[in-house]
């Protein structure tokens, strides 16, 4: 059985695969996404700032502005997207049988929300920390316990 441990945030993600406890952990694919560390001002807006509405408040009119996803969110979302594609095509081709997702809480929320039906069906495990500093042996002393758990039945 084949586990892919994806381990990122908002711009680089490493993924790597073991396929037992005891064995080293071998890294698939690094993934770079250097907009996600610019500032918002540094990205070019994705989506125009709003829409006025007329309305019957004071005079007969207002305005109102539709929400708008800040450059630096949508730059989160577009990287999250290329992820869960890249899962999504390896998972039809039976590259991998479980998946553990490692992130910070938001950007890990960002990728449950795009992976599709079939990758989210095989996550086994998430864990909501920055753990992308960590080299592959690093990563493996602190998520052994949850990619291959001496109890599966938690």
């Amino acid at each position: 059985m084949t586990t892919w441990i994806l381990v990122g945030d908002a711009a680089r993600a490493n993924l790597y695969s073991a396929e037992l406890r005891e064995s080293d952990w071998s890294l698939v694919k690094n993934f770079e996404h250097p907009e996600g560390r610019e500032t918002s001002r540094e990205i070019e807006a994705t989506s125009p700032p709003g829409r006025g509405q007329q309305g019957m408040a004071q005079g007969g009119r207002r305005t109102s502005l539709e929400p708008r996803t800040w450059p630096k969110e949508a730059e989160a979302e577009r990287f999250a997207q290329h992820l869960a594609t890249y899962l999504e095509e390896a998972i039809a081709k039976r590259q991998f049988d479980s998946l553990v997702l490692v992130a910070p809480p938001h950007f890990l929320g960002i990728l449950n929300g795009s992976l599709g039906r079939q990758a989210s069906k095989h996550v086994g495990a998430s864990v909501d920390k920055d753990l992308s500093m960590f080299d592959a042996t690093e990563l493996r002393k602190r998520l052994v316990e949850t990619v291959f758990p001496l109890n599966p039945s938690r």
